[in-house]
């Protein structure tokens, strides 16, 4: 038999747009990764509001009625991504470095302050995913890696 996960979704009303950030364990490590992902993105709001919906699924508006996140939670025989980071050496580092052309501003996930990589990996609830994109110096996310090949 599966086990309980928490889906965050953010959902954008106007366009029909949804994108799933992420699996976790509890209703509460979901809702951290919403915030730590606001956090990351210097999001300050004020109006947040939390509501269940009728299936049960936890809603989170801030702001605008058109962009929320739901927290759906579902039976899963899928185990959940790891949180654990296996960082890059400093040879693998500049090798994809020059690989992808990165600027000096763009960063690999290795390459962040402890802080930002910790954060990254709550928002998005996976230690291999976060590896899979370029950040800036505060750990905003630029761009897939994939996308920047040469």
């Amino acid at each position: 038999m599966g086990q309980k996960i928490y889906t965050n979704y953010w959902i954008n009303r106007r366009d029909n747009v949804v994108k799933e950030h992420g699996s976790y364990a509890s209703e509460e490590e979901a809702l951290k990764g919403i915030k730590a992902w606001w956090e990351l993105q210097k999001d300050n709001y004020k109006e947040v509001e939390e509501r269940r919906t009728n299936s049960g699924a936890l809603e989170i508006t801030y702001g605008d009625n058109n962009y929320y996140y739901r927290i759906i939670q579902r039976e899963s025989d899928e185990t959940l991504p790891s949180l654990k980071v296996k960082l890059r050496s400093k040879g693998e580092i500049e090798s994809l470095r020059k690989k992808h052309l990165l600027e000096d501003e763009q960063l690999l996930f290795d390459e962040l302050a402890e802080p930002y990589r910790d954060r990254l990996v709550q928002a998005m609830g996976d230690g291999k995913k976060v590896q899979e994109y370029i950040y800036d110096e505060q750990g905003r996310m630029i761009r897939p890696l994939r996308a920047n090949r040469a």
